[in-house]
């Protein structure tokens, strides 16, 4: 599974002006000639797969007229438009890794564009196979080994320091490869490995890397991955309710935009010489990690009620923030 193409990103810059080609609901054959049109193989049958999986949404039925069963149903114009923005990100990426674009436009344009219905099925559909009924497995975390290892080696990148040894570096990237595919993880031995390579040497007094503003320390991201496996527990068994899951993201954009105004000034902290532990916010990163950091906010949601009702009342009466806030579109 592949990065989606930056071209995703200019997709969604001009998608108001992508509106006017498809600005009315359309029938499935609609949908495949709008492919067509675009430059693109696409069946029915492919429009009704990707539908069950949650990349489109279930089209609009509607009566023919007392004793005429029913007519043709139609799919929404903004459908049209995601089902074209599918099949362009398509060549190099499986169905979970496109269930990533529903939903980050779920969480950055709303639901006038992919219902929150969509979003959830999406989402799921990210994190792994159903089976024959419907549902899925409980290890929906795991994934490739390659994948696996190459995301252990970027967390302990980030959060390396000067006196860690390199069996240190070894350890850690084996504890975190091993939680990722196994999708069973250790969190004692996790936190200890991390420990050893971001703050070698403490015992008492624990380290806290970065600006003083938003510290990178041991025990956030712990609770990054305590946070993602609670609300992967919750989504496969089917009890995150749709009000949690709108709180999450919300939750997850205000915060997000408050790091994208600050993370300027944040960089500045990270060590001379070393990586640096607040990454700039790229909008391709945004669309590629939005299921990620979704995932993190249901969970911190979930672990923290009472601070989560803090946060929605704060926040209550303010402009969510918008895509352009994330450079997914231009700015105005």
């Amino acid at each position: 599974m592949r990065v989606l193409a930056g071209d995703i990103v200019l997709q969604f810059r001009v998608i108001s002006i992508i509106m006017e080609w498809a600005s009315v609901r359309g029938t499935i054959g609609d949908m495949v000639g709008d492919a067509e049109a675009a430059g693109f193989q696409a069946t029915e049958r492919l429009v009704r797969d990707w539908t069950r999986h949650g990349l489109l949404d279930y089209p609009q039925r509607r009566p023919a007229g007392k004793g005429h069963g029913s007519a043709a149903a139609l799919y929404p114009a903004a459908q049209r438009n995601l089902f074209v923005t599918l099949l362009g990100q398509r060549p190099g990426n499986n169905v979970a890794s496109l269930a990533r674009i529903p939903v980050c436009i779920w969480m950055h344009w709303g639901e006038d564009w992919v219902p929150l219905r969509q979003a959830r099925r999406a989402l799921l559909r990210w994190l792994g196979d159903p089976d024959a009924g419907g549902r899925f497995e409980k290890d929906v975390l795991r994934t490739s080994k390659r994948r696996a290892l190459s995301a252990a080696r970027a967390i302990t990148a980030q959060i390396d320091s000067a006196g860690a040894t390199a069996a240190a570096r070894n350890q850690l990237i084996q504890v975190l490869a091993d939680a990722n595919y196994y999708g069973n993880p250790d969190f004692e031995r996790i936190e200890a490995a991390i420990r050893a390579v971001f703050e070698p040497g403490y015992t008492v007094l624990r380290r806290a890397g970065g600006h003083p503003a938003a510290p990178v320390m041991t025990e956030a991201l712990i609770g990054v991955f305590r946070a993602r496996l609670t609300a992967v527990t919750a989504l496969t068994a089917g009890t995150v309710t749709d009000e949690e899951l709108v709180s999450a993201r919300d939750s997850y954009l205000f915060s997000y935009a408050e790091y994208v105004a600050l993370q300027p000034v944040l960089a500045t902290s990270s060590p001379a010489g070393g990586p640096s532990l607040y990454s700039p916010a790229a909008p391709e990163d945004t669309v590629a990690n939005c299921c990620g950091n979704l995932l993190s906010a249901i969970g911190m949601e979930l672990m923290e009620p009472a601070r989560a009702a803090e946060l929605r009342s704060a926040r209550a009466g303010l402009r969510r923030p918008s895509p352009a806030d994330f450079g997914l579109v231009a700015s105005s």
